[in-house]
C-alpha cells in the first residue's frame, strides 16, 4: 500500500503524507451531500480486502485503484440527506463490519456475508467517522452509544471527550474523519497534542503498538473525511 484517499482542501495533511512517500489521490466533490462532507472520502471509498467499494461518479478513484482493486460501484440511490448519504461509510476491523446495517450499500452487505465477515449494527450512521483505528481491534471515539454497542465484543475502545475536533461549517468534526491508519502507524491531520484527552491517547495507542503521526502540528484537529490507504 503506498496510496492514500484523502480531502486536498488543506494542503498540508496531503504535502506531508507525501513526504512519507505516498502518492496522494484526490477525494472527489459529491454536490449532493451537505458542503461539509462533500469531499469526505470516508463517504466516496471503502476497501475491503482485494475489492474497492467506490461511490457512483467517483471515476478519478476508480481510475486509480482499478489496477489493484476489483471494483464495486455503490450508491445508486445515493442521496444527500442522512442517512442516505452513509452507504459507506462504515468500520472494517480484523474481518469485522461495523455500521448501521439498515443503511449501508446491499452489494457491501452481500460482500461481508458471503466472506464470513462478523457485522455488528451501531446506531451511528457515521461510523467510520467517528472512530480512529489504534490497532487490529482497537478504536478510538467520543460516541458512547458505539461504545456501548461494542461492549461485548473483544474491541478495545478508548472513548474520549466529545467535540475537540474541527470541521467547518459543523459544530465539531470526529476523530476518524481526522486520522488514517495503516500497519500501526495513526496519522493525525492536525494537532491532536492539543487535544485534552491527548495523554490517553497516546498510551492506548503504544498498548496497541502504534505509533502517533502528526501530520501538520500548526493547524488544529481538523475532520477532512480521514484518509484511506490502499
Amino acid at each position: 500500500m503506498n496510496k492514500a484517499i484523502l480531502s486536498l482542501k488543506y494542503p498540508a495533511f496531503s504535502d506531508s503524507l507525501k513526504a512519507y512517500e505516498y502518492d496522494i489521490i484526490p477525494s472527489h466533490t459529491v454536490d449532493s451531500f451537505i458542503e461539509y462532507e462533500r469531499d469526505h472520502a470516508d463517504m466516496q471509498c471503502l476497501i475491503l480486502d482485494d475489492t474497492a467499494f467506490v461511490l457512483k461518479g467517483c471515476e478519478r478513484i476508480i481510475e486509480n485503484l482499478s489496477d489493484r482493486y476489483h471494483i464495486e460501484i455503490c450508491g445508486d440511490n445515493i442521496c444527500g440527506e442522512y442517512p442516505h448519504n452513509i452507504a459507506l461509510n462504515a468500520l472494517i476491523l480484523h474481518h469485522k463490519l461495523i455500521g448501521n446495517l439498515r443503511y449501508l450499500d446491499r452489494k457491501l452487505l452481500e460482500y461481508c456475508k458471503n466472506w464470513g465477515y462478523e457485522m455488528i449494527h451501531v446506531n451511528q450512521g457515521y461510523t467510520k467517522c467517528s472512530c480512529a483505528v489504534a490497532g487490529e481491534d482497537a478504536i478510538i471515539t467520543a460516541d458512547r452509544g458505539v461504545t456501548r454497542s461494542l461492549k461485548e465484543t473483544d474491541i478495545d475502545v478508548l472513548l474520549i471527550e466529545e467535540g475537540r475536533v474541527a470541521l467547518e461549517g459543523a459544530s465539531h468534526g470526529f476523530i476518524g474523519g481526522a486520522s488514517g491508519y495503516i500497519d500501526h502507524r495513526l496519522y493525525f491531520t492536525g494537532n491532536i497534542k492539543a487535544h485534552p484527552d491527548y495523554l490517553r491517547i497516546r498510551r492506548f495507542c503504544e498498548q496497541h503498538h502504534t505509533n502517533v503521526i502528526v501530520l501538520n502540528e500548526e493547524l488544529p484537529l481538523t475532520d477532512i473525511g480521514g484518509i484511506i490507504f490502499c
